[in-house]
């Protein structure tokens, strides 16, 4: 019997209309179907962009949700689960493109072990999934998740599945944390919740042309008291133990200031495994 689910995915403008087309196809040519698609959008977009919203507005397994303003991704997420008909909900980003078996595999897995997010590993890529840069490797079982968690986010967020009580239960992403993915998952680990990835690689992340410029958002000052505040938020919820906090400010933090060629270096070659 056929597990009903929807899928999210929020689109600015910013984003490639080309690239857009390849993440919904995608979704289109998957082995097990979503049952709706959620298509959010954050703003106005330009004219390429509108045309094909049009063209999928007219296929009834897609819902357009309009923002009048740019506000940015966690209030665009909040927006389209809200809306979500289905118990189960999968999150996607506007120019990626998943493996044709991700939702076949990921429903199993999240059934099979009673999971509440399923996450699994993904190929980053640059011009086409040809273009193999390198890949990022997730723990599977729950125990290593959380003890991968107390430095970095335990799931590759385009890549997740998670039950909608999840969301319902803490109230969505926090829209005034960053990253709100990373801030989602340990807030719904401290509520219980029970978390795997799939140990097959199911999405291609796209890095585009320029892999330099597709990381420069995780590097520099800004990112780095972004980082800050949420380490802060970790302590005070009671993540973090106070070494804890030490460990991640001393170990992360002197990193997303150093000069940015060392830290694509750290990045490609410590973070990620090389093709």
């Amino acid at each position: 019997m056929k597990t009903d689910f929807s899928v999210v995915i929020a689109v600015y403008y910013k984003d490639n209309p080309q690239h857009f087309v390849e993440a919904i196809e995608s979704l289109l040519g998957q082995t097990h179907m979503p049952s709706e698609i959620i298509i959010v959008v954050d703003g106005s977009v330009n004219n390429d962009l509108e045309k094909i919203l049009k063209d999928y507005s007219i296929i009834n397994l897609f819902k357009i949700i309009r923002l009048p303003k740019n506000r940015g991704l966690a209030n665009a997420l909040n927006k389209g689960v809200q809306e979500a008909k289905y118990s189960i909900v999968a999150r996607m980003d506007a120019d990626d493109i998943c493996f044709r078996d991700r939702f076949e595999k990921q429903i199993a897995y999240m059934l099979e072990g009673n999971l509440d997010i399923v996450g699994g590993q993904i190929v980053e890529f640059g011009t086409d999934i040809k273009d193999i840069v390198s890949e990022r490797k997730v723990p599977i079982k729950h125990d290593d998740l959380v003890v991968f968690m107390k430095l970095r986010s335990p799931f590759s967020h385009p890549a997740i599945l998670f039950k909608k009580e999840v969301f319902n239960l803490l109230e969505g992403y926090d829209i005034n944390i960053f990253p709100e993915d990373y801030d989602f998952f340990v807030r719904a680990y401290l509520k219980g919740f029970k978390f795997g990835n799939l140990n097959d690689k199911i999405l291609w992340f796209r890095l585009g042309e320029d892999n330099a410029n597709a990381i420069k958002r995780r590097w520099g000052k800004n990112y780095a008291i972004n980082e800050f505040k949420l380490y802060i938020k970790f302590y005070k919820i009671g993540f973090y133990t106070f070494l804890d906090f030490l460990k991640a400010v001393f170990l992360k933090i002197p990193v997303r200031l150093l000069p940015f060629f060392i830290y694509k270096y750290i990045y490609f070659n410590v973070l990620r495994k090389n093709s």
